[in-house]
């Protein structure tokens, strides 16, 4: 194994330091993990294998040229915080959930679960699923995991977001290609394509939040006038992360729960307060330690530095950031306005004659309970969460 350090610009804000170790995975396959270093304002990367040094740090600057912010300089804030009252961290953490059969690794990036983990994704899923209903009249909505391609057309995510994409393909309609692919694995081996135009344009992805199927669902449709109409709806979720999907911080699939707001901008943007004020005394119940700070989307590269700005400097997106540890922190959950931007691509009207403005609230489940883990272990974890869906 070789490790790489490449500098970094300085004074570039350290959330845009985070943002590029995190896409330098995706830069080149002989990346096997990537890092931070604070102290030396540095990337560092361990490569697979050697000789792969030279193109490897040409591809990573080239990624650092195409996010450093330069003149855009804005960096998040923070609205709220708390400590837990419990004052400590347990260390019980994705380790411990594996050595119960709490939890298992099926592959990269996706788990099993059972039994009282199980139990608790669906508390905390019915509790907030019983807040969108009683604070916002959500109409309850399922969804499947495959979403059409053209809705996350509409929404820009192939422009913005393609290195998390999970495409969903199969074989073209071709009964000698067909016949061919199975010729070759009669023995059991893994995939092999003889070419791509095998596989048929894909028309669906596995879905990567579950907002788009909302706004799919009501595309071309014009909402009544005055309150913001209000849908809620779980779903499994996917986004490709490469190396840096690792337990239960980051994975490729996941639980999600949203509640979306759409209509005029004055009720979304009063749901979204009132969303956060709800939420935050769940945080208060759960006796968490964490912020609720601005933040942005994870643009991928070219769009980031202008983006990044656009959100932060119009508080478009807040984030609740639980902490797994002293120095580590994820995002569970976030509350976010589109402005027209969905309803303007999928012409969905407001009542008034004017596309429908939106909003969301977006709870990565899998994440939130983690945290409550890293921070209460397993037992307390059951107990606050038995109380907060008591007293919610």
């Amino acid at each position: 194994m070789e490790t790489l350090a490449i500098p970094l610009p300085a004074n570039l804000p350290f959330d845009v330091c985070t943002e590029i170790t995190k896409r330098a995975c995706y830069c080149d396959t002989a990346i096997l993990k990537s890092r931070y270093r604070e102290d030396s304002n540095c990337l560092e990367v361990d490569l697979q294998g050697a000789g792969a040094s030279g193109d490897v740090a040409a591809k990573l600057e080239h990624l650092i040229g195409k996010m450093q912010v330069e003149r855009l300089t804005v960096t998040p804030k923070i609205l709220r915080a708390r400590t837990f009252e419990s004052g400590g961290f347990s260390g019980e953490t994705y380790e411990g959930l594996v050595k119960q059969g709490a939890v298992w690794a099926s592959g990269q990036g996706t788990v099993g679960r059972s039994g009282v983990f199980m139990h608790l994704l669906n508390r905390l899923d019915g509790i907030l699923e019983r807040l969108a209903a009683r604070e916002f009249q959500a109409v309850s909505q399922s969804y499947n995991s495959l979403v059409p391609s053209d809705w996350l057309r509409r929404a820009g995510y192939f422009a913005s977001f393609p290195h998390s994409l999970t495409f969903a393909v199969h074989l073209k309609e071709d009964f000698e290609a067909i016949e061919r692919f199975g010729e070759r694995h009669r023995q059991g081996g893994n995939p092999v394509f003889e070419d791509i135009a095998e596989i048929a344009p894909p028309e669906y992805c596995l879905s990567p939040a579950v907002c788009y199927h909302t706004y799919g669902a009501l595309m071309g449709q014009s909402l009544p006038a005055g309150e913001a109409s209000v849908f809620t709806a779980h779903g499994r979720c996917f986004r490709y992360e490469s190396k840096n999907l690792t337990g239960l911080d980051r994975l490729w699939e996941f639980s999600m729960r949203e509640i979306v707001w759409l209509g005029a901008r004055d009720a979304v943007l009063a749901a979204r307060e009132k969303a956060i004020n709800v939420v935050w005394r769940l945080v208060e119940l759960l006796d968490l330690s964490a912020r609720l700070e601005t933040a942005c989307d994870p643009f991928f590269a070219s769009d980031f530095p202008s983006l990044r700005f656009f959100q932060l400097a119009n508080d478009l997106k807040y984030e609740l950031k639980v902490d797994t540890a002293p120095d580590a922190s994820i995002a569970c959950g976030s509350f976010n306005y589109h402005e027209r931007f969905f309803g303007t691509r999928f012409e969905i009207g407001a009542g008034d004659g004017e596309p429908a403005h939106t909003g969301c609230a977006a709870f990565g489940l899998e994440r939130l309970l983690h945290a409550c883990f890293c921070q209460h272990g397993l037992k307390h974890t059951v107990e606050l969460v038995e109380h907060a869906a008591d007293c919610l």
